[in-house]
């Protein structure tokens, strides 16, 4: 009896839940419809009104009548960045052509290089890496453009810089006291040839190249080349291959290497530099392709692990015997030389001031190809100038005098020291010169 009670009490209990849903879902429905006829009213009204306005306004309604809420790509940016990670650029019809117009406008003082630790460790293994697309193309044809116009305008300066290092190492004591007035009372490419013609230099096949220094400083020059060589871009890119704090411009270099031009003999940059340390470095910028050595490419080749042979100067001086026989010292290309060949147009090569680096002839290219470089050398910071540098016993190579006579007199050896023609480039905050953005 009590079961069977039970039982229609269960029966009852289920119709009324049935009745209570189906209530429900009719309410629900019924404002449901309600919310879809005012929204589509108050659409109607819009649409009207655009049209009036001569505008056509439409909506993403989703099932629910309610309006998508969609996260702005700023903000999503945002998110990405937290998490570590590099947002990806949005992408449209027109970001080739766009891309093409604006490549060099990449702010060299904002956007953080990105150097992997591999090549970190080939760097501090070997005394040089290479960064593989590490300046953008457009970059690099404006360089090109503006550096080809500083030589023609500036030819009579490298010429003279190569009669004074001839004559500074000339056995002629007149010669060699005199050699910076000389090299700068001739007055004409023609009268310098000459004079180097006098001192047994053959002018179309002796000399490795023509050299001009600092052409940041230039006021005629563009400003792709300045922003260049002070920006953060390459300062902080300096700093993490060096693994010191601060960062010096020290120099840069336009090497022109023309059809028939000599061999670039084997030599340390830092050798030729007034400072006393052993921190710098040197970006290699190549204006154009660099094909490899059996083609005719004219890169640098590297002795791997030179910069860190403390030996040799040590037991062999400054101008020792083994200078001459580093071959035997190191051995070969199937030893320890190797270069970065070929090079595409944005590829840099890296070494540091004490690796022994060298370059090939311009034998196997055609008149009109000359192979032009840009080289831009940072220092450390706290690197203080020696006091020999500009005395009759100078210790190291007296090549590039020529860059630095100018400000090194200004200087007092042995302590810290700040000059605006070698100025402090980071950190940002401890800047000698103010901040520059790359933009064209």
């Amino acid at each position: 009896m009590k079961q069977h009670i039970i039982i229609k009490l269960l029966s009852c209990l289920y119709q009324v839940s049935v009745v209570i849903c189906f209530t429900s879902s009719t309410i629900v429905n019924s404002r449901t419809q309600h919310q879809r006829t005012h929204q589509r009213g108050d659409e109607l009204k819009l649409m009207a009104t655009s049209k009036a306005e001569g505008k056509t306004t439409k909506k993403k309604i989703n099932h629910t009548g309610s309006k998508k809420k969609r996260l702005k790509k700023h903000q999503i940016d945002d998110l990405v960045r937290g998490i570590g990670l590099t947002p990806v650029a949005k992408k449209t019809k027109s970001n080739n052509l766009q891309q093409q117009k604006t490549i060099d406008t990449i702010s060299y003082d904002i956007q953080p290089p990105n150097i992997s630790l591999k090549t970190q460790l080939d760097y501090s293994r070997n005394g040089h890496a290479a960064l593989r697309s590490f300046l953008p193309k457009e970059l690099i044809k404006q360089l090109r453009k503006e550096l080809i116009s500083y030589t023609t305008t500036h030819s009579l300066l490298a010429w003279r810089q190569k009669v004074e290092v001839q004559l500074a190492d000339s056995s002629d004591e007149y010669y060699k006291d005199n050699a910076c007035s000389i090299a700068n009372n001739l007055k004409s490419i023609e009268e310098c040839q000459d004079m180097l013609e006098s001192l047994g230099i053959d002018t179309s096949n002796d000399l490795p190249f023509l050299q001009h220094f600092n052409t940041w400083r230039a006021s005629t020059n563009s400003t792709s080349v300045r922003k260049l060589c002070l920006s953060s871009y390459l300062a902080q890119s300096a700093s993490i291959l060096l693994n010191t704090p601060t960062i010096r411009l020290y120099q840069d270099s336009l090497f022109h290497k023309r059809v028939g031009d000599g061999p670039t003999p084997w030599h340390s940059d830092a050798r030729m530099a007034p400072f006393d340390s052993s921190y710098m470095i040197t970006f290699w910028i190549p204006l154009q392709q660099v094909s490899i050595p059996e083609e005719g490419g004219t890169g640098l080749l590297f002795v791997d692990a030179s910069h860190s042979d403390f030996a040799l100067p040590y037991w062999n001086g400054v101008d020792g015997n083994e200078y001459d026989r580093l071959e035997n010292r190191y051995g070969d290309s199937d030893g320890g030389i190797s270069h970065h060949m070929p090079l595409d147009v944005g590829d840099v090569t890296v070494h540091n001031g004490w690796t022994l680096h060298s370059a090939d002839a311009c034998d196997f290219i055609e008149e009109g190809q000359d192979r032009y470089a840009f080289s831009i050398t940072y220092v450390d910071g706290r690197a203080e100038v020696r006091e020999d540098i500009l005395g009759d016993d100078v210790k190291g190579d007296r090549e590039d005098v020529w860059s630095f006579r100018d400000w090194v007199k200004d200087v007092f050896p042995r302590q810290k020291f700040s000059h605006p023609s070698v100025p402090i480039v980071w950190p940002i905050d401890k800047r000698d010169v103010k901040p520059l953005v790359m933009t064209t």
